[in-house]
């Protein structure tokens, strides 16, 4: 047999097998939705993941790995998002003091400040800190510069504004020199940070303006003592520093057996929330992803059932002409096959087309690569090999006579 009798005969083959589905499309589509949204379950879980996982790192790079962050507050207190004041500047200080402890940033964040240039106004959190700021979470700036050591000691109102607020205050516009209103604060714009994305447990990290500690405590808040963060760098064991400064703060706080007024994280600990985010993901979406594809296997394979009742004296004419039954079997087979490799390739372009959604809805980027293709494929092969066996076995054990007689 030539290759170009080969190539007829399976061009043959195909349009046959194109036509029969067309014919029992009605049913074809009920399998097809079904595979088509367990792989989109599968894409969801695959690039949310890696998505999450890439993340997740590009936070721990950011933070540091020798970072460590101290709050205010009590686990209950911060739960229940009650203000809990009780790190102190005092603290900080003493904080310097422990050996390793090579940077100590100080911050006091104000939630809920209205802002204003000109008709257009944005509600966001004012970050009051030391002039390390920005390079202790390494963040560059798009445009303009940072706050000075003069404008931190003189108090000025300057300030230095994420992404999202530029977007929503200045559409794009040049924003370095003009005015804005923070609060009832006239301030200047003198820089604007780089695009970095994603949250850390709250807010979005672009949706926030940045200023001198001193003028956040004097003139926005008339805070004069208190923090709300203390972040330290190590070049000690992380966890062995975290027992120093454990130990540190109960002394200055008084505290002798008693819960702990505040609460200590480490760029670990942000890996491991994460973690735990991508494992929920992971066991809600795989759940809804291997339903989706049992009940898209069971459907196709009792619709095979009824198809091969139908096509009984069809099966019976092929045998009585020189079908094989490892031809009638393949012949189903492929049939199914093909069913569920379409609605896998759906399912990935579907995937694709809703990725700004499920960006949106989990707030986590996806991150799409050549093993999510592989895996939706591989998942779709095996639930048309699964489904469509046992039915394909039966037809292939229709005799001709019976069947041409039924």
């Amino acid at each position: 047999m030539g290759l170009s009798q080969k190539i007829s005969q399976l061009r043959e083959f195909l349009e046959e097998t194109i036509k029969i589905l067309y014919y029992y499309r009605s049913r074809v589509v009920f399998s097809f939705s079904g595979v088509a949204l367990g792989i989109l379950s599968i894409c969801v879980i695959i690039t949310t993941i890696d998505g999450a996982n890439k993340k997740a790192y590009e936070i721990f790079e950011a933070l540091g790995p020798d970072a460590i962050m101290i709050f205010g507050g009590t686990e209950r207190q911060r739960m229940a998002r009650e203000r809990a004041n009780t790190l102190t500047i005092n603290d900080a200080d003493s904080l310097q003091r422990i050996g390793g402890i090579y940077d100590v940033l100080k911050i006091f964040a104000v939630r809920g400040v209205n802002m204003k240039y000109r008709d257009r106004k944005w509600q966001t959190q004012a970050v009051g800190a030391t002039e390390n700021y920005f390079s202790s979470f390494t963040w560059g700036l798009q445009s303009g510069s940072f706050f000075s050591s003069e404008e931190y000691d003189n108090a000025e109102a300057v300030c230095v504004i994420g992404a999202t607020v530029y977007e929503e205050l200045f559409k794009g516009e040049n924003a370095i020199g003009k005015v804005i209103q923070i609060g009832k604060l006239p301030a200047k714009v003198v820089g604007v940070l780089e695009e970095r994305g994603g949250t850390v447990g709250g807010p979005r990290i672009d949706d926030r303006v940045v200023m001198p500690l001193t003028t956040v405590m004097s003139r926005l808040s008339n805070e004069k003592r208190f923090l709300s963060m203390i972040r330290l760098k190590t070049n000690r064991d992380p966890d062995e520093t975290i027992e120093d400064v454990k130990s540190v703060l109960r002394k200055n706080h008084g505290i002798q057996g008693a819960e702990d007024d505040f609460m200590t994280r480490s760029s670990k600990d942000i890996l491991q929330f994460v973690s735990v985010i991508s494992g929920s993901l992971f066991l809600f979406l795989g759940t809804a992803a291997v339903v989706a594809l049992v009940v898209s296997g069971f459907v196709l394979a009792n619709l095979f059932y009824l198809t091969i009742q139908e096509r009984k004296k069809d099966i019976g004419i092929r045998r009585a002409y020189g079908a094989t039954r490892k031809g009638i079997l393949l012949s189903f087979l492929f049939e199914s096959v093909f069913i569920t490799i379409i609605g896998g390739i759906a399912g990935v372009l579907l995937s694709i087309a809703l990725q700004g959604t499920f960006e949106k809805l989990f707030d986590i980027p996806m991150v799409f690569s050549f093993k999510v293709v592989v895996f939706s494929l591989v998942f779709s092969f095996l639930t048309g090999v699964l489904s469509g066996l046992k039915p394909a076995l039966k037809a292939s054990r229709i005799e001709p006579i019976e069947a041409i007689r039924g």
